[in-house]
């Protein structure tokens, strides 16, 4: 399982990394928000997150997060990031909920390619209590659009969020973009450009469509997954079945041991071998 994760990932790097867009192709997202208090007993101190998700309901990454030993009162933010996530940790704890909040994005996954083209949710969450339920918290929603136009939304309010501007900036395609050539920093060209990609077959590698026909930037390549998530089909190394339900007992550092969602059973000269130990502690005497 991790020379096949290691793979995977080493093969979609190469992948990506040899007809990577130039720096700042992909434009930017530019987030400012103000927090409110929501009531619970550790008001005015609370710890936020601001995720981002597919029009799938995906998760694609976390851009802002005040939160640390407490992250785990984000119900909402552990349920889509999973356990793993250590995506744009901003600070700890806030102690109030003085100031504006401002984060800007560079539009790529956490995987650290290009999302495409497309609408998007943007998620923030807040809790200033124990809580065990994301509607205990603080949860606004916002969307915005990804792609050749630029977009300004300003003056938003959303579950406790207020004051929220949304500043979407496009990145410039190349100077040979659509000549029909797939020309130095572009991956495609008109009708090479890819819209979406074909299954990989394999739960934790999943063939995901990075960058921007428009901007001849699209591909597709598989990203391995690593987070701990529920209900992927993927346990990846590292992750066990209390923290993902994919995974057998054991944790993902092998398929054996019983980590991936596709466990092979025990060979059958070694439950011969359990088996038959198992007879001689039941024929022991007792002293």
């Amino acid at each position: 399982m991790m020379l096949r994760t290691s793979l995977v990932t080493a093969l979609a790097t190469i992948a990506l990394g040899l007809a990577a867009p130039p720096a700042g192709a992909a434009g930017s997202l530019t987030i400012t928000y103000t927090t409110q208090p929501h009531g619970g007993p550790y008001a005015p101190r609370n710890i936020v997150a601001v995720w981002v998700e597919d029009a799938a309901g995906n998760f694609v990454r976390t851009i802002d997060r005040y939160a640390a030993t407490r992250k785990s009162h984000l119900v909402g933010w552990i349920a889509k990031a999973g356990n793993a996530d250590t995506d744009a940790v901003s600070g700890a704890t806030r102690a109030s909920h003085t100031g504006a909040l401002t984060r800007t994005w560079d539009l790529t996954s956490r995987a650290g390619t290009e999302i495409p083209d497309g609408t998007y949710t943007i998620r923030m969450e807040l809790a200033d209590s124990n809580a065990s339920t994301a509607a205990q918290n603080a949860q606004g929603t916002f969307t915005f659009v990804k792609g050749a136009a630029p977009q300004s939304q300003t003056g938003l309010t959303n579950g406790g969020f207020t004051g929220v501007a949304i500043e979407f900036a496009p990145g410039a395609p190349s100077a040979n973009c659509g000549n029909g050539a797939v020309d130095a920093g572009e991956t495609c060209d008109g009708a090479s450009c890819p819209t979406s990609c074909a299954a990989s077959g394999d739960a934790c590698a999943v063939n995901t469509l990075s960058g921007s026909a428009a901007a001849c930037t699209a591909a597709c390549a598989p990203v391995a997954i690593t987070a701990c998530v529920d209900d992927d089909g993927c346990c990846p190394a590292g992750c066990a079945a209390i923290d993902d339900t994919d995974c057998a007992d054991g944790g993902g550092a092998t398929e054996l041991t019983g980590g991936c969602a596709t466990n092979r059973p025990l060979p059958p000269a070694a439950l011969g071998l359990v088996l038959a130990w198992l007879a001689t502690r039941r024929r022991r005497p007792r002293a």
